[in-house]
């Protein structure tokens, strides 16, 4: 399961907050940066489902979910 969580302090555009199941293996890679810390990359493909309530509140149902291609980057 994944989580997008928010770092103290880091300012994104935009904020999701979703659940969704790893289908892949991660991809870690590094890039120069200078003389600085190398940027880092962490790539992943992720399905979140679409579950939405019923209609008679008796729990949730499977509307079709979809595939993501994910990156982290270090800041």
């Amino acid at each position: 399961m994944l989580q997008n969580s928010h770092t103290e302090g880091y300012t994104m555009g935009t904020s999701i907050d979703w659940e969704g199941n790893i289908g892949s293996a991660p991809e870690f890679k590094e890039f120069a940066n200078g003389n600085k810390d190398p940027r880092r990359l962490l790539r992943l493909n992720v399905y979140f489902d679409n579950s939405i309530p019923k209609s008679d509140g008796t729990g949730y149902e499977d509307r079709g979910g979809f595939w993501a291609n994910v990156e982290f980057w270090h800041k």
